[in-house]
């Protein structure tokens, strides 16, 4: 019953966080990739910050995107089968 609830939570968060959380790494990536051959793109800074140029979520796009990657780790450590014993008493 644990086990079905955390799985139910794990797929919610992780479908709620996959997107935000691919625009984070991809930017990122990219940004710190096109700053290594000396080229400038801060455009792509602002949307890693949450900044989408028609819509500013700065202030909340960090925390949430914090929030959803916590929440989707610890619900996928919860689903990590338990040890059982080899030898039971």
């Amino acid at each position: 019953m644990f086990e079905n609830k955390t799985r139910k939570l794990h797929r919610r968060m992780t479908l709620l966080a996959v997107f935000p959380l691919f625009i984070t790494v991809v930017s990122g990536s990219l940004y710190s990739l096109f700053q290594y051959f000396g080229l400038d793109f801060f455009w792509l800074m602002k949307i890693h910050t949450g900044n989408f140029f028609f819509m500013n979520l700065e202030p909340l796009y960090t925390p949430v995107v914090g929030f959803l990657t916590i929440t989707a780790i610890i619900s996928g450590l919860l689903l990590f089968p338990r040890s059982k014993s080899k030898y039971p008493n």
